[in-house]
């Protein structure tokens, strides 16, 4: 009985309306798109310059048409094609013939579970909008444990009427599972690698045959966007999205794919921001060889995609925002793709034997590419504990963390690059290293605590102030704490700021030789120019009043690290904010910045000798401050407190917190 009200409410589902439909639109160049995302049409995969399909509200079309667009309503052929399978066997015990529907695939992921419990794990992830589940198969051989192995994942059915990497998954389940032991590919992979696979991150829009969720919103555009919507957080999302987001945030993935259809090809980052203009990310080496090494392995994608060679950029077919694949890179440092795996969305079910075929290679070898060219190892501390740290690469200016275990996967293109390993409290270690191709390169790496660490000046803003050090704040906001920071509770946040406004922090230190500083910040502001490369907003660093390096967009916590030479020197920090536009926090931060120490020693601030620190070091300060009496060598070298080479306010302040207590 339970299950026959179950059918009659799917069944009902089935026919609630989405508020949107297809058209086909007329334009004049790919600029136009841009007009069409902000106006809130989806953009269809399969378009050219001249015309191309959309996903529209009513309202939407109302408006191009007031604006003489050349819009006309098209079937919408996967509806059609579902509509009609649903009818046909839904009092049938095989409904949707070959395709799975959400009891089929539970019982399928049950079913493997059961079969292979040493090599698989299914949970749940979340609940859709309608209360499905989200279904993760895990499979690794010591599959309850988490190994020194890098993490993979594929997502497949975002988009609900987009349903073949939802039987491919299947298909690479069955064919991982059936081969373990047996075949050395898919042994290798499963002893190797930990291999998540999400069959269906949109059940209910599958079950309605529709792309959107239940509450009509396209998943593919509700991630946090770098260039619309730059604030990494789950509020306000939709539950499958806020579900894949928590799921990542908890793993510490390397290499994953989303799987789509409605085209050939597949797709890399950036998505945005601009329609027909190139968006490079910073490893955009790399994501053509990653894009290649699935195209060139698929039987007809390379040579019979519409796109050169079975790959293109994102932005350049057609920008998006809010995509999952440019939030995967951004913000969890992880190298995805998009898979666009049929030019059909939801072909007949007696084509998905030859689309396994066809896509079977590709998928096995993309999994692979995990363990090809890159560089991995663990990183520890000198007594062998594992250590988070930040692996960065300098000449692609991207970092990506080492798991709470302490290992790192770097995929790289084959070439020679200088990698940084930092982490708070430990001394920065630099290589030099080739990386050749199809292999990996192994560095394991044990960080040293700060020698000097006892002697340094470690601001950290721990005092929920700025009464450690004698801050300077210029410009039109002083910086502030705040609670985010890199470690402990808190950091220095920059001031509240307008349109062309600036805020500035700035500090006068001493070294006693040649040394390092360095410093942690987080930035969320307007990005830099796609096309110029021009700088907005943004924070920029200077040492001796010029500039060592400036950062822009939204980065987490990163690792800055200086030489400077012996001497006094001035260290500022300042944020800039131009015109009209404003994104993310418009803020920057800064965190556990380690500078040359200032001699704190009571003996050294004795200044009269006579064995105490009082209001007579002070009289003799201010006396050699005013020139009325001049100290010799030692004198200025004990009154000279913060060591900047220089007698003033800044040691009387110093002197007179010392004696204080403070």
């Amino acid at each position: 009985m339970t299950k026959y009200l179950i059918n009659i409410i799917l069944f009902s589902f089935v026919y609630t309306h989405t508020e949107y439909d297809t058209y086909s639109i007329k334009i004049k160049d790919r600029s136009e798109l841009s007009y069409l995302i902000e106006l809130g049409v989806i953009i269809d995969h399969h378009h050219d310059d001249t015309q191309i399909n959309i996903l529209a509200k009513k309202e939407h079309i109302n408006i191009l048409k007031r604006n003489n667009y050349d819009v006309a309503k098209i079937p919408n052929k996967a509806k059609q094609y579902y509509l009609e399978l649903y009818n046909q066997t839904r009092n049938s015990s095989n409904p949707l013939r070959g395709y799975h529907n959400y009891e089929e695939l539970t019982d399928f992921l049950t079913q493997i579970n059961s079969t292979y419990p040493s090599i698989t794990k299914l949970e749940s992830i979340g609940r859709s909008v309608q209360g499905r589940e989200l279904w993760v198969l895990k499979i690794s051989d010591n599959v309850d444990i988490d190994e020194l192995e890098p993490e993979f994942k594929y997502v497949a059915n975002m988009h609900g009427d987009e349903t073949v990497g939802r039987e491919l998954s299947i298909y690479l389940i069955d064919w991982l599972c059936l081969n373990y032991q047996i075949d050395q590919r898919a042994t290798n992979l499963i002893n190797n690698t930990e291999i998540y696979i999400m069959p269906s991150m949109n059940p209910d829009g599958f079950e309605l045959g529709q792309r959107n969720n239940a509450n009509d919103v396209d998943l593919n555009r509700n991630f946090p966007d770098q260039f619309s919507d730059p604030v990494n957080v789950v509020d306000n999302r939709e539950p499958e999205t806020r579900a894949v987001m928590d799921w990542s945030k908890n793993r510490n993935f390397v290499l994953s794919a989303n799987m789509h259809t409605g085209a050939l090809v597949v797709n890399y980052p950036f998505d945005g921001p601009n329609s027909g203009q190139y968006s490079a990310c910073p490893d955009d080496e790399l994501f053509v060889d990653l894009a290649l090494t699935y195209s060139e392995n698929h039987s007809n994608m390379y040579y019979d995609s519409p796109f050169s060679e079975g790959i293109t950029n994102g932005a350049e077919w057609y920008a998006l925002y809010g995509g999952m694949q440019d939030w995967n890179y951004v913000w969890e440092k992880n190298m995805e793709i998009t898979l666009e795996q049929c030019e059909i969305k939801w072909p007949p079910e007696n084509q998905l034997d030859q689309l396994w075929e066809e896509n079977k290679e590709s998928m096995i070898k993309y999994i692979e590419r995990i363990h090809g060219s890159s560089l991995k190892g663990v990183i520890t501390d000198n007594m062998g504990e594992p250590i988070k740290a930040q692996i960065n690469i300098e000449s692609i200016n991207y970092s990506i963390d080492s798991s709470n275990q302490g290992d790192y996967y770097r995929l790289l293109s084959p070439g020679s690059y200088s990698v940084v390993f930092s982490s708070i409290g430990y001394e920065s270690q630099q290589y030099y290293v080739d990386i050749i191709d199809d292999e990996p390169f192994i560095i394991n790496v044990e960080l040293q605590s700060y020698s000097n660490l006892s002697d340094s000046n470690i601001e950290n803003f721990e005092s929920g102030g700025f009464d450690q050090n004698l801050w300077q704040f210029e410009g039109d906001n002083g910086w502030q704490i705040s609670t985010f920071s890199a470690e402990g509770e808190y950091s220095a946040k920059s001031g509240d700021i307008v349109d062309n406004q600036t805020s500035v922090m700035t500090i006068n230190i001493y070294a006693n030789e040649s040394e390092e500083i360095s410093f942690y910040k987080k930035i969320s502001c307007e990005n830099i120019g796609q096309s110029s490369g021009n700088y907005y907003d943004y924070l920029a660093f200077y040492i001796d009043e010029i500039e060592q390096d400036k950062w822009a967009g939204d980065l987490d916590w990163s690792f800055s690290s200086y030489f400077i030479e012996e001497g006094p020197h001035t260290l500022k920090w300042v944020y800039n904010k131009d015109q009209d536009i404003s994104s993310g926090y418009d803020s920057v931060w800064i965190d556990f910045i380690v500078m040359p120490g200032i001699n704190n020693n009571n003996e050294a601030c004795d200044i009269n000798q006579d064995g105490s620190i009082n209001v007579a070091d002070i009289i003799i300060l201010v006396n050699y401050i005013l020139e009325i009496n001049n100290p010799d060598s030692n004198q200025f070298d004990c009154s000279d407190i913060n060591q900047d080479g220089s007698l003033n306010i800044q040691d009387i302040i110093l002197l007179v917190n010392s004696i204080l207590g403070i």
